[in-house]
């Protein structure tokens, strides 16, 4: 049995031998190829997945600051004019519509944190916009009106109602965003550390094959040496002494193969020309 298998994975033949050693080196180098091409797509996708979830979430948190400055411009206008809303409609649709974009914008936020991290924060954004929303409700629909009318004193106006209720609340709606925005960047820094350890899988396989190849370069040169080369030069300077000094042909060379094979017929063609 142990015959029968050094028969089948023996290579009898110098020429096989350089064939399987350079097609060796041929495949090893495709492997490492397709192997690193194969995880920098990987890296190339994992990096577009985190731009495209970061620039996801820049996009939210400017849309959320887009409608809270409209609804602030408009409030500011309002609490400023006073008297009916009816009459400054431009602002009074400006507020119904950004209140609608806080709120889908919010939500939105806190599906996106729900699994991460970063859910507390959305969960707070979402209470402090329903609050504000609440407010400028209660301003739109007339109840802020009527409380300054049922104020006696007259200490409560369109001003005061802004300064002490929905100015606190547009802060704190503010800084939520805020922490919004910083805590979706922190939540993609596992995706940034998968990508790192991706790029490095991307690079070992390279950097293996490299070593390898170093190793196998390293054994072919000391069997191409050992095998061919010096066989060639020892027969060379026999073939060379018998030609000029008629020494005799050492005919023990120690070679292989097809160099065995020459070393034997320029030992039989001497002899013939005796």
């Amino acid at each position: 049995m142990y015959n029968w298998l050094k028969k089948i994975f023996t290579v009898s033949s110098i020429r096989r031998r350089m064939q399987l050693a350079f097609m060796s080196i041929i495949l090893l180098l495709f492997f490492s190829g397709a192997m690193s091409l194969f995880e920098l797509e990987r890296v190339s996708h994992d990096t577009e997945e985190i731009l495209r979830a970061s620039q996801d979430n820049i996009d939210l948190a400017s849309e959320m600051i887009s409608a809270l400055n409209e609804q602030n411009d408009a409030m500011i206008y309002m609490a400023v004019i006073g008297g009916s809303v009816r009459d400054i409609a431009p602002h009074f649709a400006m507020c119904e519509e950004s209140m609608e974009r806080l709120k889908v914008a919010t939500a939105e936020a806190q599906q996106r944190m729900s699994r991460t991290d970063n859910a507390a924060t959305a969960d707070s954004l979402v209470v402090f916009s329903n609050r504000i929303n609440q407010l400028v409700g209660g301003y739109i629909n007339g109840d802020v009106h009527r409380r300054i009318a049922a104020d006696t004193a007259a200490h409560l106006t369109t001003q005061a109602w802004y300064a002490e209720s929905y100015k606190p609340e547009y802060v704190k709606v503010s800084k939520q965003i805020t922490k919004y925005m910083t805590g979706s960047e922190n939540t993609l820094g596992p995706d940034v550390n998968r990508l790192s350890h991706t790029a490095r899988r991307a690079v070992t396989p390279v950097f293996i094959s490299l070593i390898v190849m170093i190793v196998v370069v390293l054994m072919f040169y000391f069997f191409l040496n050992h095998y061919l080369i010096k066989p060639v030069l020892r027969i060379n300077n026999e073939l060379g002494d018998y030609l000029r000094y008629r020494t005799p042909f050492d005919n023990n060379i120690a070679c292989r193969d097809e160099l065995a094979s020459l070393r034997d017929r320029i030992v039989l063609l001497i002899q013939k020309l005796r």
